[in-house]
Order: C-alpha cells, then sequence, then structure tokens
C-alpha cells in the first residue's frame, strides 16, 4: 500500500477520504481541488489497491479508509445525508419523539421525514418504542454518534453539528 500512497494526488485523495469518510466521489473531488477525471482515475486505483473501500448506497458510492468497521460505515453514510444528520441530532439529543415532533424540530416535511426514517430503521441506526398508539424513535447507539460527530466535526461543515458538539462536551466537563 506504500507504493500506492506515493503518488501525491493519490495520497491527497486518500487523506480526504480519511478526514471525511463516506463522502461521495465529488465531495471528494471538490474537498482535494481536483479534475473530475483525475479524481475517479485516482479513488479507482486506492480502492483496487485496497487502501479505500467503496460501497454502493442508493445512487451513490461512499468512500472509507479500512480502519472504520461496519458498523460506523453505516452511520457515517447516513450523516452524510443533512436530513438523516439533523434526525440523529436530534434524537441523541432528545430521545422519543414521534413523527409530529421530529418535522417540528428537524424542520423536514412529514413525507421526508418518514422516508428517512424507514432507511435509518434499516440499518439499525434508530429503533421504535411503543408508547400506546403513538410511535416514538430514539437512536440505538447515541454514545458512538456522539463519538462520531466529535470526531468527523468538521467534515459535515453543519452548525447544527457545532452547537451539538460544543453543548456535548461542555456537559461531559
Amino acid at each position: 500500500m506504500d507504493d500506492l500512497l506515493e503518488q501525491p494526488t493519490r495520497r491527497r485523495i486518500y487523506e480526504v477520504v480519511g478526514t471525511n469518510p463516506g463522502s461521495s466521489a465529488r465531495d471528494i473531488q471538490r474537498l482535494a481541488g481536483l479534475a473530475w477525471g483525475e479524481t475517479a482515475y485516482h479513488l479507482d486505483q486506492l480502492t483496487r489497491g485496497g487502501a479505500v473501500r467503496r460501497e454502493r448506497g442508493g445512487r451513490r458510492d461512499f468512500y472509507f479508509q479500512l480502519a472504520i468497521d461496519w458498523e460506523d460505515r453505516q452511520l457515517l453514510r447516513s450523516l452524510r445525508s443533512s436530513a438523516q444528520r439533523r434526525i440523529l441530532l436530534t434524537l441523541v439529543t432528545r430521545p422519543n419523539l414521534g413523527v409530529a415532533e421530529l418535522c417540528e424540530e428537524t424542520g423536514l416535511s412529514a413525507s421526508t421525514t418518514s422516508f428517512h426514517l424507514r432507511e435509518l430503521l434499516a440499518i439499525h441506526a434508530v429503533e421504535i418504542a411503543r408508547h400506546g398508539n403513538l410511535r416514538r424513535f430514539r437512536t440505538l447507539k447515541p454514545e458512538r454518534l456522539t463519538q462520531l460527530f466529535e470526531a468527523y466535526r468538521e467534515s459535515f461543515q453543519d452548525r447544527l453539528v457545532d452547537r451539538f458538539v460544543e453543548t456535548w462536551s461542555s456537559l461531559l466537563r
């Protein structure tokens, strides 16, 4: 793998993937400041050489360094979606919310919220808790999500994440 990373452009792309796990090829291109063909070529070389992992999700490919385990890859893919990130941030700070409450907190429509909740349920990032006729949602791994938000805070470029990390950090002091 060292030979693979001797090439400067490849090393730069590898570092971008490391600091922004779960990014798409277009995001990596933008962050690395490279042309599309150059980015695609070197991402392919890194993937074939076993330095990065490419995972298909919906209509996008997500890229990760090999050290990131499967559960974290699933969570990080979700965190790359601004809607899913807002839902997860809300549920970490306020568990057991219904769809209407999530819509109010996140500013997302009911259909968008429901769609993304189904996605999050499918990867076991959230679970449903029934309270009578009401369905309430909560995250399954709030501690791990908090660690991921803290570790990759700058890669999300999201003021909600910044506020969350600042609040959470002040509570732990």
